[in-house]
């Protein structure tokens, strides 16, 4: 079966052209030219393939991205971007992490890296049925946050307009860690209010929110306001089984529902077309050659299918590199099966979550 997205396992040409880009000595990144110094890897010369830059580019141990974190947070966007990338007339959209963990870190989405999402992502959509020709309401985080300008990009580019509200996830965190009761809740109402007025006054077909915030709908939100939508799209934290299925079947019943996972950095992975067998359960196609993701166990190889382990993302763009990056969140591998098995015949992910959040999701708050 032909597959008419611009989607691929990781080739050996495609991991050479972006290895050798990022540390070519004249114009390559400066961030990891001086990381293959310090370590005496000579990556340029010797990478000729996806195996060999796995084996010679990959974060050593924890101090090694550690120190790939700090730098992210605390040096210039440029300093991770190819010179030649920097000065190319195409656009770098400079993008922050959420910062749960921290300062947040900095990354880029280059024209290129754009359109392969943006094309992955009408697919997935459309395959889904999410209906294009109308209006979205985004119940998510702005500002600095990738994922507000995609959404805004997809709402428009799909024939309808974008109606938004004010969030912002990280002091809704600090309510909750901090123990400010009051505040927390006072914010989670004020953000269903402005849901409300939105929904009331406007023609909302599709609505995108984290999925900690769709789960809230049925308790702040009357049904009667619901009635237009004809699509739902999730991110943020991983939906649980329960609640997907109390989404799909009694929230929007006969509305389709997706999901998405992904961040700043890891790009985005979509929900495989949603099929009996799955359970309810999550499964996610990352979005390759340009992030290679998959699950690993404490020596980082990878897990047998079924197993759970730890999410580890390889990013292989132009304007961004990440070579191994062991992500917090913990998920299923899961061998490619149904209907699109082989439109994406490399390893997918199976319900991601974040352990530290799995049992106190309040601190986690909206996101």
């Amino acid at each position: 079966m032909n597959n008419p997205l611009p989607l691929h396992a990781v080739s050996d040409a495609h991991a050479r052209a972006v290895v050798r880009r990022h540390l070519h000595p004249e114009t390559g990144s400066p961030f990891w030219l001086e990381r293959d110094r310090k370590l005496g890897t000579d990556a340029y010369s010797k990478v000729d393939g996806w195996e060999s830059a796995q084996e010679l580019l990959a974060f050593r141990d924890e101090a090694d991205q550690e120190a790939y974190e700090e730098a992210s947070r605390r040096r210039p966007v440029e300093d991770f971007i190819p010179a030649d990338v920097v000065r190319d007339d195409d656009f770098l959209w400079a993008a922050q992490t959420g910062g749960t963990t921290g300062l947040p870190k900095h990354a880029t989405w280059g024209g290129a890296y754009w359109k392969h999402v943006s094309e992955f992502s009408h697919y997935a959509m459309d395959t889904h049925g999410i209906p294009r020709d109308c209006n979205w309401l985004y119940i998510s985080p702005m500002g600095p946050h990738t994922i507000g300008r995609l959404v805004l990009d997809w709402a428009e580019s799909r024939g309808g307009m974008f109606f938004s509200i004010d969030l912002d996830p990280r002091i809704v965190k600090i309510f909750g860690e901090e123990g400010m009761t009051q505040a927390y809740d006072r914010y989670v109402q004020h953000i269903w209010d402005q849901v409300t007025a939105v929904l009331q006054s406007q023609r909302i077909g599709v609505i995108y929110g984290t999925a900690r915030l769709l789960e809230m709908i049925p308790e702040y939100v009357d049904a009667k306001f619901l009635k237009d939508v004809r699509g739902v799209v999730h991110a943020g934290t991983t939906l649980p089984v329960q609640s997907h299925k109390l989404l799909r079947e009694d929230v929007f019943p006969g509305v389709p529902v997706l999901g998405m996972y992904g961040s700043s950095t890891t790009s985005i992975s979509w929900q495989k077309p949603f099929e009996p067998e799955d359970e309810h359960q999550l499964v996610y196609i990352p979005s390759s050659p340009s992030v290679a993701i998959d699950v690993v166990d404490d020596d980082k190889n990878p897990v047998a299918y079924g197993e759970e382990g730890r999410v580890r993302v390889w990013r292989l763009t132009d304007d961004q590199l990440l070579p191994g990056f062991l992500e917090r969140d913990r998920a299923r591998r899961v061998k490619p099966y149904g209907a699109a098995a082989e439109l994406f015949p490399w390893a997918w992910v199976g319900d991601p979550f974040s352990p530290e959040f799995t049992e106190g999701r309040r601190v986690e708050g909206v996101y």
